[in-house]
């Protein structure tokens, strides 16, 4: 009998997604009855596909929300050419409490909940699937469903060789992305997340020799880049023996190139050490090392049954990394439940203030069904409107053809309505483009030497940006409004298209530096006009504020070192410079080339690509750089 397998990503630029959801479900279900046919990975148009099939009796899927409807619509595709396919799916995707499911979604003969792999081991069996616990039927819901206890009888869909099969159908120089985890579970009940529920709350641990033996397939196959899933990486000690173990590797192969993990709650010794080890052996695995916060509310953060570090304990781990120069970013979520525009920019001068100087993320808050923030009483109780909108797509190529994926989000809060919503998009797209993408950063940072904190500064300059409808701030802040309100109100797609109408959907904060830098001497005048109208700084003093706060940023044009004049006392200020001449220089002396802003504004932003350092000049001045 044939089986098709299908776990569908859309590419992100060069990298190809080897599956690890639905590997693990053959590796350890299949039996000789069936064969497999093959592994679909990328989401090639659904009736081209179902033309290749030959003859499939049964089609497993692994959904989440980033190919749900890919895969809706593939499952469509091949029920109407062959009627007697049985098609079914599991994962993240599928809620667990709604007996109504296939109402909704018809194309399906039955969905598994939770961990699929003894379910799925029954169904190659031939088992009846009404007795099958965690499988749905159309009439026939299961118990809840219950954790396995032992992870490690799964087989490694690496060590099976289960992967090979798939890579050898693409090119030999294709950049390859492994999706990895060494347990499963989270100890916290984050209500905004989908192992926040109490079935994720133990942790299941693969054997530490199952997962080096892993990393070292990684480092021979030059995996590009893994996704960790591990939920908390950094919690445990053994950790730090893994991250010891990808290093070695990666300097034994050269492989795997980036090690990208979701960094552990408030384990911030932890966390350090892991990073201090990886920077001290000079591979550099990780982009920059998350420090997740969400949100500074004590009420909020009550709500959604989380708790962050004290202010003072921050602010040491940040003054510590930037100490060593490891780059940190941090995240936040707008709307949370009890939050206010006012709560969300307290928010930011807090992380500002507590050293968070690299980068920040301010994600909007979307809701899955099994989190559980999903359930309706908690919508309810907190005054939730969730809304169906465009699943985030930026830094994709989206033509006529592609299946646009949906989420829901949070269209207003008890504490925060639509407007209001929006407007926090808006601040957060303004301050994180000034202060985190470089545009206004040492402004802000010469601002608060003179008693103005940053986020003040920013409100100041957004309500300057609707003042001056003619300028070319407005017209990036009135292009990323109208986007946002068209992503909440049309289901629009996320980003925005800069450079060509055949460009990717870049983030918005990227686009509008795309456009910043474009026109840079504009910028320049309008952040000059900004600061006599709004500012009291002296106005014979504000141009060498603007221009040495510019050029503090990395341009495509300029060739590194440069020599400026300024004045002494904004070099103090800004820089803490005693000098009237500055040295600035960058550390990437690479050649431009067509993927330089893809370098600035997508690929490093994490590790403050954009920040020239400054130093002060030992020599005569010979030349005035503009």
């Amino acid at each position: 009998m044939n089986i098709y397998l299908v776990q569908a990503s859309d590419n992100h630029g060069p990298n190809k997604f080897l599956p690890l959801a639905i590997a693990y479900q053959w590796c350890y279900g299949k039996n000789n009855d069936w064969t497999l046919k093959d592994v679909l990975i990328e989401k090639i148009e659904p009736k081209d596909y179902v033309a290749t099939m030959q003859q499939p009796e049964l089609v497993a899927m692994s959904s989440y929300v980033w190919n749900w409807e890919y895969n809706r619509e593939l499952a469509k595709q091949i029920k109407r050419k062959f009627r007697q396919c049985k098609i079914i799916t599991g994962g993240p995707q599928i809620n667990k409490y709604d007996p109504d499911f296939f109402d909704k979604h018809p194309m399906f003969d039955a969905f598994i909940h939770g961990e699929g792999e003894e379910a799925f081991k029954s169904i190659l069996a031939g088992d009846n699937w009404t007795t099958i616990p965690n499988v749905q039927t159309l009439y026939h819901m299961p118990e809840p469903a219950v954790r396995r206890k032992n992870i490690n009888n799964i087989p490694s869909p690496i060590l099976e060789g289960f992967y090979e099969p798939i890579m050898a159908k693409y090119p030999k120089d294709t950049m390859w992305q492994v999706t990895w985890e060494s347990l499963r579970g989270c100890p916290y009940h984050c209500s905004f997340c989908d192992i926040g529920e109490s079935y994720w709350n133990k942790l299941t641990l693969f054997d530490m020799e199952r997962c080096r033996a892993e990393i070292e397939w990684m480092g021979k196959n030059r995996i590009e880049y893994v996704s960790v899933c591990d939920s908390n990486w950094g919690m445990l000690d053994r950790d730090y023996e893994l991250t010891e173990h990808v290093i070695a590797t990666k300097k034994k192969y050269g492989y795997p190139m980036w090690w990208d993990a979701t960094w552990s709650k408030n384990n911030l010794d932890k966390n350090y050490a892991i990073a201090k080890a990886a920077y001290d052996s000079g591979e550099n695995i990780f982009k920059g090392i998350t420090v997740a916060l969400q949100s500074f509310n004590k009420n909020t953060l009550d709500i959604v049954e989380r708790f962050n570090l004290d202010f003072d304990t921050l602010k040491t781990y940040f003054d510590k990394y930037k100490a060593d120069n490891i780059p940190t970013y941090s995240e936040l979520i707008w709307p949370l439940p009890g939050e206010t525009f006012e709560s969300l920019k307290s928010g930011v001068q807090q992380l500002i203030d507590a050293g968070q100087e690299n980068y920040l993320m301010i994600h909007p808050l979307v809701i899955t069904d099994n989190s559980p923030m999903g359930n309706k009483a908690y919508q309810k109780k907190h005054g939730l409107d969730v809304r169906k909108i465009a699943l985030d797509t930026v830094y994709l190529g989206a033509d006529e053809k592609y299946i646009t994926e949906y989420t829901d989000v949070v269209y207003a809060t008890a504490t925060a309505d639509h407007e209001t919503v929006i407007e926090g998009h808006m601040y957060a797209w303004l301050t994180i483009l000034m202060y985190y993408y470089g545009w206004g950063h040492y402004i802000a940072k010469y601002m608060r030497k003179h008693g103005v904190l940053e986020t003040d500064l920013f409100i100041d300059l957004m309500e300057w940006i609707k003042e001056n409808k003619q300028s070319l701030l407005y017209k990036e802040y009135s292009k990323t409004k109208q986007s946002f309100y068209d992503v909440y109100n049309k289901k629009a797609l996320w980003g925005r298209q800069v450079l060509s109408n055949n460009d990717i959907f870049w983030e918005y904060k990227g686009a509008s530096s795309i456009v910043l830098h474009n026109n840079i001497q504009k910028l320049e005048d309008e952040l000059i006009k900004f600061m006599l109208e709004k500012t009291n700084i002296t106005d014979w003093k504000i141009k060498s504020v603007v221009k040495l706060g510019l050029l503090m940023c990395r341009s495509r044009d300029l060739e590194y070192p440069i020599k400026v004049k300024t004045i002494n006392s904004v070099a103090q200020d800004m820089l803490d410079i005693d000098s009237d001449t500055i040295i600035i220089n960058h550390a990437d002396k690479d050649v431009v080339d067509n993927k330089w802003y893809n370098k600035a504004y997508h690929w490093n932003r994490k590790n403050g690509y954009w920040k020239c350092t400054a130093s002060k000049d030992k020599k005569p001045l010979d030349r005035y750089h503009k």
